[in-house]
């Protein structure tokens, strides 16, 4: 019995790339699975290389489709020719320009068969390679590798899942399928997670080829439009998830504006590259003529609320920007050496939180001391709102009023 359904999207692909990644996959280990093999645009040529390496093959289904209209719909295509077929209890998705270890589905598909019903989806280690299949070796992915096995909880923090899966039809079934590309996988877990449980396997099933010239990892590593469209869909991915689980935003940022300049834009790009994603953006557009929104609105992040009050002075807009801050926590920013570190904003969080729990009831603000470090200050330490400090909204609002912001900042 085929029991396995394997999807490959394939547009535009190096041909040596392509027969790799294909033959990866024919000579699995477990051999009784459906290949459908998607088509999505591809030239002909293309088409014509998947049909040499996988003539004879009684497992491949080959479904061309002539106009290409990206991952999403391609593996949706997929997905739902899969789907009509009883014997297929397993789904997975492959690239064209990755390798997969010959026990990649065996061992994915046994990990979901020894495991208890409520577990729905596995996944495994794996190793980021170069063009040319050499690994990687990044600080940043070997974390990566540490921190894998997770709570499924954590996905709203971090994609921990990555690239090598397989997860069980009946799951899929209850959820819509691929959207939201380019991060159309991990939209998927977020969603698919709500009804299962998961399995992690510590062991290298496949590499992933993280810069070959026609991949999407090396359009966003290369392309300041391609990363922002990358981050706004991966914003939106968590903001759904959120509303889904009734999860309110726990800070609300307010962000006074006085023009539109680099430095601005620069401002508003290290805050929305920050780790920690459970705030809302309230931006005040003080300029007489509306030229900070004009210039920002391009930077799109569904989080964020644009304000418009001409000629207001920065008081005033924070006043204002705090009519929307019903949340726990409430920060002024713009000015001030925060953020130093993309994770700092998750660190002040947590180290207000954790401070509030052990007693420390005097605590009116935590802040970024500079080189990602955090540290808090107490009543008798501070009298007027800073930039850049976490405060409890209720704090805020009571120094807002008390007094004007009389600090000066450097740029």
């Amino acid at each position: 019995m085929k029991d396995v359904g394997i999807v490959m999207p394939v547009y535009k692909q190096d041909p040596i790339y392509l027969e790799l990644a294909l033959r990866s996959i024919l000579e699995q280990s477990y051999r009784t699975f459906y290949f459908v093999i998607v088509s999505d645009g591809a030239p002909s040529d293309t088409i014509n290389n998947i049909q040499k390496v996988t003539e004879g093959d009684e497992r491949v289904h080959l479904i061309i489709k002539e106009k290409n209209e990206g991952v999403a719909k391609a593996l949706n295509t997929g997905f739902d020719y899969l789907m009509e077929i009883e014997e297929v209890k397993y789904f997975t998705w492959v690239s064209s320009d990755n390798i997969y270890y010959p026990t990649f589905v065996e061992k994915l598909r046994n990990a979901l068969v020894s495991a208890p019903p409520n577990v729905g989806l596995s996944y495994s280690s794996f190793r980021h390679v170069d063009h040319q299949g050499a690994y990687l070796k990044d600080p940043s992915f070997e974390d990566f590798y540490k921190n894998q096995e997770q709570a499924k909880e954590n996905l709203l923090d971090v994609c921990f899942i990555g690239v090598s899966f397989m997860y069980k039809k009946q799951f899929a079934a209850m959820i819509d399928g691929y959207r939201l590309e380019p991060v159309e996988d991990y939209d998927y877990w977020l969603r698919l997670t709500e009804h299962c449980d998961i399995v992690y396997i510590p062991e290298v099933l496949m590499n992933y080829r993280t810069d070959a010239p026609l991949s999407i990892s090396a359009q966003l590593k290369n392309s300041l439009a391609h990363h922002r469209r990358w981050r706004y869909f991966y914003q939106l991915a968590k903001l759904q998830a959120r509303k889904r689980r009734q999860i309110p935003f726990k800070i609300s940022i307010l962000f006074p504006v006085q023009d539109g300049s680099e430095k601005t834009v620069n401002k508003l790009e290290k805050l929305l590259e920050q780790s920690y994603s459970n705030y809302k953006l309230i931006m005040i557009d003080i300029t007489l003529d509306h030229s900070a929104v004009q210039v920002l609105q391009h930077i799109k992040d569904p989080r964020v609320k644009f304000v418009k009050m001409p000629g207001a002075t920065e008081r005033e807009a924070i006043i204002e920007g705090l009519k929307d801050a019903d949340t726990p926590y409430a920060m002024i920013y713009g000015n001030g050496p925060f953020p130093s570190a993309v994770y700092v904003l998750y660190n002040i969080l947590l180290y207000y939180e954790q401070l509030i729990q052990n007693g420390w009831n005097t605590i009116i603000a935590t802040y970024d001391n500079q080189y990602g470090r955090v540290d808090f200050c107490e009543d008798i330490r501070q009298k007027d709102v800073e930039y850049g400090y976490l405060y409890s909204t209720e704090k805020i609002l009571e120094l807002i009023k008390r007094k004007d912001m009389t600090r000066d900042y450097p740029n």
